[in-house]
This record gives C-alpha cells, structure tokens and sequence, in this order.
C-alpha cells in the first residue's frame, strides 16, 4: 500500500475542489489504497463540508516570521520564485519513503497565474525521488508560449488530463507523451447525498442553473448582458413550459466576494413571488448539491464542477464557458462544444441562452440523454482504470 498525499487543495469553500477530493479518495479506496491525507489551505471548510468523516486532513503550515519579512519584501519588489513555497510541503518529504506519492489536485493551477506552488512541489518531489502525479489537470493553449511552465509540466512523474483538449496542448509540450493519461474528471465519480429539494422545486421538471460573479462585467448593473441573458431565460420557461426554474450556487467564499448566492439572489429577489422559481439558499455539500441537481429535467451551469454533477446524472446540459476545461469536457461528451458550451465572452445579445437552451436541451433532450447512457460507463471507468496503472506502476 502507498502512503498518498494530495496536495493543491485550497479548501472546499469552492465545491467543485471538494467534490475533486471527494471522488478521488473514493477512487484511490476502491483500488485498494486507503491511505490517503489531504493537505488543505482551509480545514475549517472542508470540515464544514464533511470532508474530514472520509479522509484525514492536515493545514499546510504558516510561515516563520523571518520568512513572512523576507515575503513582504519579495512582494513590494514583486520577486517570486518556487523557492518561497518550499516550507509548504516540509512535513511531507521529511516523512516520506519510497511509498510515498504526491497527487497535484489543482486541476486548472496551471491556467492563470503561474503556479509557484505547484513548482515547488515538483521541485521537492524531483529532489526526494517522490513520485508526483498531476491529477484531474486542464491546462490552456497558452501554456505553448511559457518555456518555464513547460519545463515544469515535464518533471511529473505522471500526468491524469480530464478532457480533450487539454490532451491536445500536452502532446505539444510534454517530451514524453507516454506518462499522460486521459480520463474524466475525478468528480465524475462524486457520490450522492439526499437532501431536502428547495420550495418549488418540481422532480424531474425543473430547469437548473448556476451563475458565477466571474461571468459578469459588472454585477452591479441590472443591464449587464449577463442578467438580461438569465432574466430572458427565466421569463421563457415562465411563459411557454410549465417547469419550475432553481438557482443553485456551487461556491461559497463570503470572503473573496465569489461566492455564487450573492449574485443568485439578486436574480431571484426578482421572482420571490413566484412559485415556479426556487432558489438553493443554504450551505450544501457537493454532494447534496449533486443530488439537487440530478433532480433537474435540464442545467444550465457556469462552474465547472455543477456542470459535472448534470452530466455524470444524465441531466442534459449547457456549460457557460470560462476555461478551456468546459469546452473540452463538453467535446468529450458530445464530441463537440458548439452548442454545449457557451463561451461567456462571445455573449452579444440579450436571448443567446435562451435560444441554446431552446435548440440544445429541449429540442435534442432524448439524444443527449441516448448520447450519456452509450459513453459514461467507458468514460467513467477510465479514471479508474489510470490510478490502478500509475500506482502498480509506481
């Protein structure tokens, strides 16, 4: 048996990171390997979403106070290097052995800035001869342009990529193609857990839908297109069907102000009136939010994450893309994005959701559900079948 520690978890104040942690430690289980611990940037979090009933959590550890100075400094001079984030993972590789194994579980860590942290563990595991696998990955066509996130994307031992066309961007980077694995994302995999349905929720009738405050270019203005895009979408389905509509959020972060219920509740304030229209108000965990949404008739969803939790329940689906990992999971699934996911960028008009979700969802509901039942199994085992190869391997 090894001894795994996942690492990159910034907490599940974001439910799609705990639903990743979730799922991966009921995948590592059910191949036999039960000793797993988390490395959390946020305890509390995920001890307020149940994490710690299924796996063992240990805090990152704060810096010295000579260390938090020489931080300071660095910052006021905006000097960086992986060096700094070494302290992070002492514990671990002061412990380790050779059956140790590092999972990355920042699946998009690579995406936006550059991930000192990530370079750090890789630095660490490379020096220690730990094996380091990066798992349940997306990484962006920009990647191509960055000699030092490529040099660092090769020092892993094994890299899991969750969809297509991330795929595509580590065949032309990686030197060694062989180490990369495609699979689904872990949190294909997230159990389910019943929980009450909101007030006006109707089973299997209700129309789905998440928003995050990224999608909009000011959340303050009522006539941002992003609202005009949603109202338009509520006001049809109030109109011409007889569905209820729910808001459900999927990231709860009071602090950095990106937590989805408070733009889902200026929407709703809207419609408070109206007993077709529910809204997720209280704080859930990943997988009751799954049990939620595989509830739904339709989804329509921004985070990635609630959209995994439709697919992998068969609810047919519309992702409002902001990353590469949307699009290329809705390729996998469909065999193309077009129509399945909506860059959120490219919106124009007032009525662009509402028309994909009439010509999508509605008009191609039997063939997507058809389409779900002919790929998940396949898709699903494949995650499985890649942790069994890369720790026998290992």
């Amino acid at each position: 048996m090894k001894k795994i520690y996942l690492c990159g978890h910034t907490g599940s104040t974001n439910r799609g990171c705990e639903a990743i942690i979730s799922s991966t430690v009921d995948i590592l289980n059910g191949i036999g390997e039960s000793d797993v611990t988390l490395l959390s940037f946020n305890k509390k979090a995920d001890q307020i979403a149940g994490l710690d009933k299924k796996v063992k959590i240990i805090s990152f550890p704060s810096k010295s106070m000579l260390k938090k100075g020489i931080s300071f400094i660095k910052r006021k001079l905006k000097i960086k290097n992986a060096g700094d984030f070494e302290y992070l993972y002492k514990n671990i590789f002061n412990d380790s052995n050779e059956n140790t194994i590092v999972f990355n579980v920042g699946g998009d860590t690579y995406c936006y800035d550059t991930p000192y942290i990530s370079y750090a563990l890789n630095n660490l595991a490379k020096k220690n001869a730990v094996p380091n696998v990066f798992w349940g990955c997306s990484i962006s066509e920009e990647t191509l342009e960055n000699p030092e996130m490529i040099a660092d994307l090769n020092k892993y031992t094994n890299v899991v990529v969750r969809e297509k066309l991330s795929q595509n961007v580590f065949e032309k980077c990686m030197k060694d193609f062989s180490k990369v694995y495609k699979t689904c994302d872990p949190a294909f995999h997230l159990a389910i857990k019943k929980t009450a349905l909101p007030e006006g929720f109707v089973d299997k009738n209700t129309l789905g839908i998440n928003i995050s405050p990224v999608m909009f270019a000011d959340y303050n203005n009522d006539d941002d297109i992003m609202y005009q895009n949603v109202h338009s979408l509520i006001e049809h389905v109030m109109e011409n069907t007889d569905m209820s509509v729910c808001l459900i959020p999927h990231v709860y972060n009071i602090e950095n102000n990106t937590q989805d219920i408070m733009i889902l509740k200026k929407i709703y304030s809207k419609y408070a009136d109206n007993a077709r229209v529910a809204i997720v108000d209280k704080e859930l965990s990943a997988s009751e939010l799954k049990y939620i949404i595989s509830r739904c008739r339709y989804f329509i969803g921004a985070r990635t994450h609630s959209t995994i939790a439709a697919y992998s329940t068969s609810v047919p689906c519309i992702a409002l893309s902001y990353s590469i990992k949307s699009r290329g999971i809705a390729t996998d699934l469909f065999g193309t994005d077009v129509g399945y996911a909506i860059p959120y960028k490219g919106i124009k008009s007032s009525d662009e959701i509402k028309d994909a979700f009439c010509s999508t969802l509605v008009a191609k509901e039997n063939e997507i559900i058809e389409q779900y039942s002919a790929i998940l199994p396949e898709y699903k085992q494949s995650i499985i079948d890649a942790a069994k190869d890369i720790i026998s391997k290992l």
